[in-house]
């Protein structure tokens, strides 16, 4: 009988599809939600505990800076791009006839004359992007590290080495600073915070 045929084939097609689903494709989805969960919940645990300890620096993120550098990135990629398209144009095409007196630098030379000055002025705006962050670095591990160790030594103390810093001209001076707040934290078994907001590593 076709109707029997029919009956079998949809009979067995849903015992092969419940055993799939039971012995495969359940195990698998209970496998992939969770890893997903606990994935998913350790990168958020993660992300809250970094946004803590980046509250723990007493300063929060400069708008101004953020600004600063993306409209500084923003700028050297539109440069690179018209220096490359300056580059790889095709020469053939001469600005000047042969009636016209003859220029001091070929066109060659005026390109790469223009490509070496926009070279220098990414070169310069990204000297001036890392020393604001190194700045923003030093200065605001400082006054958290400066905080930290508050409790243990006298008020007088804390105003000499503010004092000191205000003072610092080289890099010298910032290592001395260091070497003594190093000291005051290891004697009170203090832990100095790195400061993750404005430095990559």
């Amino acid at each position: 009988m076709i109707i029997d045929r029919n009956i079998k084939i949809g009979v067995i097609s849903s015992l092969i599809a419940s055993i799939v689903f039971l012995y495969l494709l359940d195990p698998l989805l209970r496998l992939a939600t969770y890893v997903l969960t606990h994935a998913f919940g350790a990168l958020s645990a993660s992300y809250m505990d970094w946004l803590f300890e980046e509250a723990a620096l007493l300063s929060g993120p400069d708008a101004s800076l953020i600004l600063l550098s993306s409209y500084i990135a923003l700028m050297c990629g539109v440069i690179t791009g018209l220096n490359t398209m300056l580059l790889f144009r095709n020469i053939k095409k001469s600005d000047v006839n042969d009636r016209a007196p003859r220029r001091k630098f070929s066109p060659f030379w005026r390109r790469i004359f223009y490509v070496g000055g926009n070279i220098l002025v990414i070169i310069g705006a990204m000297i001036s992007i890392h020393s604001t962050m190194f700045q923003k670095r030093i200065t605001t591990s400082f006054h958290q590290h400066l905080t930290t160790i508050a409790p243990y030594v006298s008020d007088q103390e804390i105003k000499q080495l503010s004092s000191r810093w205000t003072q610092m001209t080289c890099e010298q001076d910032y290592q001395i600073i260091y070497a003594d707040l190093k000291r005051i934290a290891a004697t009170n078994s203090v832990r100095l915070p790195r400061n993750r907001m404005f430095s990559f590593p």
